[in-house]
């Protein structure tokens, strides 16, 4: 049997269902729409109330913020669209934030090694870690971290929705990191 982290079956189903949905819609038109995103952070704390009441709820309204958050820099960078951000805000509605933080690592995990990939197949790896360590010395040695974030720029195109899904389905099975 597979170890499924303990949510509450409804949950569990939207979540398995959002995600599927999503990860089409970013593959085929590299867009997850609002009509997906809104009414699942809506599900969210309708769900999350039910089960919980109150206290539920703010859960849900934490894991939405703490989901949206994560994704709110690389989004005002330019690094993403805000589909991604608001896919992560309705997981984080669903999830709770806790939770959400996991799924956010093993997100991160699976968009570089898509990233990695995409780098190898389009053959322009070294180029490609040239401009992360010039990004990495704008954000940290010089403190200017829009300086480089041109760099990337469309340079790279990956469906970062994909990463997402991937990652709230091996948290799902895997369970926590942190």
């Amino acid at each position: 049997m597979i170890p499924f982290v303990v949510l509450k079956e409804p949950v569990l189903i939207v979540v398995s269902i959002l995600v599927l949905i999503a990860i089409y819609s970013d593959f085929r038109w590299r867009k997850i729409p609002n009509c997906l995103t809104l009414p699942a952070i809506a599900l969210g704390f309708v769900l999350n109330f039910l089960s919980n009441s109150w206290n539920g709820l703010f859960l849900s309204f934490l894991g939405l913020l703490v989901g949206m958050g994560l994704l709110t820099l690389p989004y005002l960078l330019g690094g993403m669209g805000g589909g991604d951000v608001k896919f992560m805000g309705a997981l984080g509605s669903l999830l709770g934030s806790y939770p959400i933080l996991n799924v956010f690592l093993y997100a991160t995990l699976t968009g570089g090694a898509i990233a990695l990939g995409a780098a190898i197949a389009n053959r322009s790896l070294v180029e490609t870690l040239k401009k992360v360590w010039l990004l990495l010395k704008c954000v940290f040695l010089f403190r200017a971290p829009l300086a480089g974030a041109g760099l990337f720029q469309k340079s790279l195109q990956i469906p970062y929705g994909i990463a997402i899904g991937i990652g709230t389905f091996v948290y799902l099975v895997a369970g926590k990191i942190v």
